[in-house]
């Protein structure tokens, strides 16, 4: 059964005080969403504060999530992150593109493990977060494959359906080549208007074939489907209900 929640990084702009963040996070839990992953709160927000909204508002915090510099630099300040949240997760995202080479690729590598390691330690699973050009040719192989290959099967792989579309692969290979080593999948749709400009829009409301997406998630294993839109062309909140909506009506195998 795979269960539906919500990536807060959508909703950035609400999440820069504790007051905004509770807020926030009431409206969540109002619309029907119960599980969050959690990323971009303002750093000025004391974590203590955080799981007290989690706690207030009945939200689970099933993940975190940040760029690769960002958690090396600060590694501890994670751990703290994920252990006052409950949260079993750390997910890294993206291979900077400055880094999209072999010996880039290698040193990722080798500092995920590194990081997984520590985080082990803490009780906190680590995945990392393909963004689009991640799907690149290095060398003539697709680098999140090359990533993929290279790290134990303890490390997983956080999918976002919108950048293996954008990428050109097809998101069900992907579902089921990883089978079992994706937990979390994120469910994000877009669209093109006639002047060529790519908006992202609720899940439902875009380009993305989601009936054969849900189908392949639950097949292959994905514990938590986290809908996202990092901008909005209309109310976020009314977003954020329209994706749920959606996805509920769409996959009746999908819990909340």
């Amino acid at each position: 059964m795979t269960a539906i929640g919500y990536q807060v990084s959508s909703l950035k702009d609400y999440l820069t005080t504790p007051e905004s963040v509770f807020c926030t996070f009431r409206r969540l839990k109002e619309i029907g969403y119960r599980y969050v992953q959690l990323q971009w709160i303002h750093p000025d927000v004391p974590m203590e504060s955080v799981k007290e909204a989690l706690d207030e508002t009945g939200l689970v915090c099933i993940a975190t999530q940040d760029g690769f510099q960002e958690v090396r630099k600060d590694l501890d300040r994670f751990i703290a992150m994920n252990r006052i949240w409950n949260s079993s997760t750390l997910c890294i995202s993206t291979v900077p593109k400055d880094m999209m080479t072999e010996d880039g690729i290698e040193f990722f590598c080798t500092e995920m493990k590194r990081i997984a390691m520590l985080l082990k330690e803490k009780g906190i699973g680590l995945t990392f977060h393909p963004l689009w050009y991640n799907f690149d040719l290095v060398n003539g192989i697709r680098a999140i494959d090359k990533i993929m290959e290279d790290l134990p099967d303890e490390i997983g792989l956080t999918l976002c359906i919108y950048h293996a579309v954008k990428a050109g692969a097809d998101p069900v290979s992907v579902l089921e080549r990883y089978m079992g080593r994706i937990h979390i999948c994120h469910f994000k749709d877009y669209t093109v208007f006639p002047d060529g400009s790519e908006h992202l829009v609720p899940v439902g409301q875009g380009k993305i074939d989601w009936p054969i997406v849900f189908n392949a998630c639950i097949e292959t294993g994905v514990m938590y489907g986290l809908s996202e839109q990092e901008s909005h062309l209309k109310d976020p909140f009314l977003c954020a209900k329209e994706s749920l909506d959606y996805i509920l009506s769409t996959e009746k195998c999908f819990t909340r």
